[in-house]
């Protein structure tokens, strides 16, 4: 988080990725993280978090808000969320929208 911090920038790249390992953490036959390591790895999710809240109001980018997001919405628990923001744009969204029939709801 150091190295991020420093860049003074808002980089939707480490946000994504981030968000990518995490998603894909519990997927498979991923190992687990192990348990020396298991407190400083969720700690530095949930500092991202907090430097995408602070960050977000500073960019435009709809890459880096949807990284933003999606890393606020693992650190709070909402994994499903976390991963739809990082691996669907809005395009492919509005898609998948369309093809809901409300009307069967």
């Amino acid at each position: 988080m150091a190295i991020y911090r420093k860049l003074g920038v808002v980089d939707w790249n480490a946000y994504a990725i981030v968000a990518c390992i995490e998603c894909a953490r519990t997927e498979r036959e991923n190992p687990k993280i192990p348990d020396w390591l298991e407190e400083d790895y969720f700690r530095s999710i949930q500092e991202l978090s907090e430097i995408g809240i602070a960050e977000i109001s500073r960019t435009n980018d709809p890459s880096a808000v949807r990284g933003i997001l999606s890393i606020i919405a693992i650190a709070k628990g909402l994994r499903t969320y976390g991963r739809f923001l990082i691996d669907y744009a809005e395009d492919e969204l509005l898609d998948m929208e369309s093809m809901v029939n409300y009307e069967s709801l």
